[in-house]
């Protein structure tokens, strides 16, 4: 019969369920959802012999479902063998097949998909978000979630050395009439640092943020653009022809810059704009006053914004790609222990009670890549998916009996 022991200190071993699950085309999440645990929780108990402690009808739980499947049943009697034989060890090493309903042979033959592109060892990207539960935080001894509400005021946000480098170019092309696009991954944090940028600029108060607020980005136009430049500036209406409104937008922003003060526009979800309004933001960019530019642009969007910027597949866009500066937000690897230690100090615990460093150190391997064509390393470490991972880890510790979330936890999710 298989021991209860924490998962960490049990090597690799199937027990008879693995294969009987393999051979008889049943989905360990069907255990999963039967007994109420995690997907992971279930691949470590038929992998390892791992009884999770903290539920106690588990094994009876499961037990039942396979007396009650009539191909089970049948596998189990050409072997000689009765529903409770199913702890027991198998004695051979089948780690590598995954039942989920679609045949054995099939499973064993297919291509898992990668957490990030190029790296086999990796599994798929956890998409759902994760919520650490009532369970885990009395585990952990934490009184609230670590990342929800995580960012309530300036201190809350985490900065390394390349979040502050992309801030001052922000800053500086806000100040001073720049033309910068800002890229990042999905859950890079691209909104918090906007945020954080229009903040330290209505503190400051010479720098006026024109904010465009039209939703869908690829109805934006050279007359929207105008609106929103003369709406966020003056009280002025808008004029109705194009011509009017372009005249009225340079005349305000003239006005202003002989006055002291100075103008950005910030465009969200610019991944979405069209090339013709790309061009047309050049245009704006071109406002001037002798030698001084009038407008800043900074544009924030997704990777397919890098890919409109790229002079090789679009060279129709040199003008505009010649003239703007592009950076990038990458991942947080090698800044993940850091990270974590500040969200976690918020809510006055710490990062060495919860995690051990072989842990975010695998938390690090899980979430980096190799690029194909340079070898250099990549990150895909963003905020957002480094909560939702820390956030499952945890609960899968506590799942556990876990003192401390581990590397092979880390590794099992």
């Amino acid at each position: 019969m298989t021991k209860k022991a924490t998962a960490y200190d049990l090597r690799v071993s199937p027990i008879i369920l693995k294969q009987l699950l393999v051979d008889c085309d049943i989905n360990q999440g069907e255990i999963g959802t039967l007994t109420g645990l995690a997907r992971p929780t279930i691949n470590v108990c038929v992998n390892r012999g791992y009884m999770p402690i903290q539920h106690k009808e588990f094994k009876f739980l499961v037990e039942k479902f396979i007396g009650k499947n009539a191909q089970a049943r049948a596998w189990l009697a050409e072997r000689g063998l009765e529903v409770h034989n199913i702890w027991d060890p198998l004695g051979k090493e089948i780690k590598r097949l995954h039942p989920v309903g679609m045949g054995a042979r099939a499973w064993a033959k297919r291509k898992t998909s990668p957490l990030v592109p190029g790296n086999p060892e990796h599994i798929k990207i956890i998409k759902e978000v994760e919520v650490i539960t009532e369970e885990t935080k009395r585990h952990f001894k934490l009184f609230k979630n670590p990342f929800i509400n995580d960012v309530l005021e300036e201190k809350d946000i985490y900065m390394s050395d390349e979040h502050r480098y992309i801030e001052a170019a922000m800053i500086d092309a806000a100040k001073h009439a720049g033309f910068i696009a800002v890229v990042g991954e999905v859950q890079s944090g691209k909104s918090i640092m906007r945020r954080k940028i229009v903040l330290t600029l209505q503190r400051e108060g010479n720098v006026r943020v024109i904010f465009p607020q039209i939703v869908d980005k690829d109805r934006v136009t050279a007359a929207s653009l105008c609106d929103a430049i003369i709406q966020d500036i003056s009280s002025e209406k808008a004029r109705i022809k194009l011509e009017d409104k372009s005249r009225q937008v340079m005349r305000l922003l003239l006005g202003r810059h002989k006055q002291g003060y100075r103008h950005v526009i910030i465009v969200e979800e610019a991944h979405d704009l069209n090339y013709k309004v790309l061009k047309l933001l050049k245009r704006f960019y071109e406002f001037e006053d002798g030698y001084t530019k009038l407008l800043g642009i900074i544009l924030i969007g997704q990777p397919e914004l890098k890919d409109k910027l790229d002079e090789d597949n679009h060279p129709d866009m040199r003008e505009v790609i010649r003239r703007i500066q592009l950076t990038e937000i990458r991942g947080l690897n090698g800044n993940i222990k850091d990270y974590l230690a500040l969200k976690f100090k918020r809510i006055g615990a710490k990062i060495d009670d919860i995690f051990t460093d072989e842990a975010l150190k695998a938390l690090s391997k899980r979430l980096a890549d190799k690029d194909g064509r340079t070898g250099k390393a990549i990150s895909h470490a963003y905020p957002g998916l480094v909560n939702n991972y820390a956030a499952k880890a945890m609960n899968l510790a506590c799942e556990m009996g876990e003192g401390k979330v581990s590397d092979e936890v880390v590794m099992a999710i």
